[in-house]
């Protein structure tokens, strides 16, 4: 354990009671204990997972405690479908370090459940301690709807569900453009009529300065 005092300055009184309970103060505010405290995020390569195509799973573990942990060990092997997952360890992860571990799994049959439970990670708090600290990663399906793993599409079932999110992406698009757009087609329309109305103004200036002024006529002679 790392311990950290913190000093009270600014007391007059140094007799040796008062002391003493300063110095018993100080250990009790002041102790700070450095832990580690592991963080273990699991993903897929891609949100669906198609039959006869083989994904690459991500293990990553990061330590967001203020102190090293030893001896981490991640078992990451509870996959169904013949996948055997994959086991690893590390000595030591300090403080605000991260490892990860990528493997790869073959989704199976179109229409199956690939059944898949979260990696766990194991460590200690101090080399050589016997006390076994555990960790678990995320899951890599929505578990909010009831599911008990993830279900594998064919490739048609997923082209369309690529060409739906297409449609979406379209739609979303448009919409977004429309209340962007016309405000600013309509102000463009009115800046160019403003400046073809200003071009036109001196020309209308110079047509008028001509019929007000008057013109010459020759007075009538008498030829003899």
């Amino acid at each position: 354990l790392k311990l950290q005092f913190l000093y009270l300055i600014g007391s007059t009184d140094i007799t040796p009671p008062t002391m003493m309970k300063s110095l018993m103060l100080m250990a009790l505010v002041g102790c700070t204990v450095a832990t580690p405290s592991l963080a273990v995020y699991k993903r897929l390569s891609q949100d669906d997972l198609v039959a006869g195509k083989n994904a690459t799973v991500t293990v990553t573990i990061y330590n967001k405690g203020s102190a090293e942990a030893f001896d981490v060990s991640m078992d990451d092997t509870q996959w169904g479908g013949g996948n055997a997952g994959v086991k690893k360890t590390w000595t030591k992860l300090a403080a605000e370090e991260s490892v990860s571990a990528t493997y790869v799994v073959s989704p199976g049959d179109a229409g199956s459940v690939l059944a898949v439970e979260p990696a766990k990670v194991t460590f200690h708090e101090e080399a050589g301690d016997e006390n076994v600290k555990v960790a678990f990663s995320n899951h890599v399906y929505d578990t909010s709807k009831g599911a008990d793993g993830i279900t594998i599409l064919s490739q048609a079932e997923y082209d369309r569900k690529a060409s739906f999110r297409v449609k979406e992406w379209f739609t979303f698009l448009l919409l977004l453009v429309i209340p962007i757009g016309l405000p600013f087609f309509f102000f463009q329309q009115s800046s160019n009529t403003l400046s073809e109305r200003r071009a036109a103004e001196p020309k209308k200036q110079d047509a008028k300065a001509k019929k007000s002024s008057p013109g010459k006529k020759s007075s009538p002679r008498s030829r003899k």
